[in-house]
């Protein structure tokens, strides 16, 4: 057989191995649509309570986001809290949990009371917001239910809003993988394991990935930069890095989805 014929034949064995661990893992969360892309983008990250805007920038330059679920959680956090905007300047809303350590998948919240908190602190502070009502809905079935797994809650909240806004990406929990490694080779692994071409990282990780790993697995290592972008906010002055609550409330679906595109990636 000649090298071109070669070539053929080993793209053909690339795209049924990526076809074979895609179809395996399909069956949870990653679909066809994206098994079929000439370049996957993934990135990784805790599950967050409401997260600010360049979470969901994130989530909007993916193929696949995959919740990181199953490392230790931190206490007074991002992922059991987060910021909106007063009167008064910027106050939590924040999800109280039952201890302090262990995975997060495995975090309780710890009372209900933070419910009904959190839906009227939505409705007094953003109630005459110009968008307020085209996500009411969202927000009061959530709080409507009783959650007991705080990760659950964020995991639901996070795949709603992206839903809601348009966000085309698939999601995926690390914990349904089978990847058992620490710190950044976990990362290189959950990438390699997902067939990842591009991973999408925070600027926060450059301390510690090794792009040399990812390069040895065909992978591309990009960071995101983003600068925050500005936009009409109720009350005076402008509070950046607030939950996307914010922008959600004040420019709507169409809005965020225009702060995406002005967000600067390099």
């Amino acid at each position: 057989m000649n090298e071109t014929g070669n070539e053929k034949t080993d793209q053909a064995a690339t795209q049924r191995t990526r076809s074979t661990r895609v179809q395996r893992i399909e069956g949870r969360t990653v679909s066809n649509a994206i098994s079929q892309a000439d370049e996957r983008t993934i990135a990784i990250h805790q599950p967050n309570y409401l997260p600010w805007i360049g979470y969901f920038h994130k989530i909007h330059r993916s193929d696949v986001f995959v919740f990181l679920d199953d490392v230790e959680y931190t206490s007074q956090s991002w992922i059991n809290r987060n910021k909106i905007k007063t009167p008064d300047g910027w106050t939590w809303l924040t999800v109280p949990v039952r201890g302090s350590d262990g995975p997060i998948e495995e975090m309780d919240i710890a009372s209900d009371v933070w419910r009904d908190a959190h839906r009227k602190s939505l409705q007094q502070n953003y109630g005459k917001a110009a968008c307020f009502d085209e996500f009411a809905d969202l927000f009061e079935e959530t709080y409507a239910q009783s959650w007991d797994s705080l990760c659950e809650l964020n995991v639901h909240l996070t795949r709603m809003i992206a839903d809601r806004i348009g966000l085309e990406c698939q999601f995926v929990r690390s914990s349904e993988l089978d990847v058992t490694a620490t710190n950044a080779e976990r990362i290189v692994r959950l990438c390699d394991e997902l067939d990842a071409d591009r991973y999408l990282s925070g600027t926060g990780a450059r301390s510690y990935l090794d792009r040399a790993r990812f390069e040895t697995r065909d992978i591309s290592l990009e960071y995101q930069s983003v600068s925050h972008p500005r936009y009409e906010q109720r009350f005076d002055g402008f509070v950046p890095k607030l939950s996307i609550v914010d922008a959600l409330m004040n420019v709507g679906s169409d809005g965020t989805n225009d702060l995406f595109d002005s967000m600067t990636d390099p």
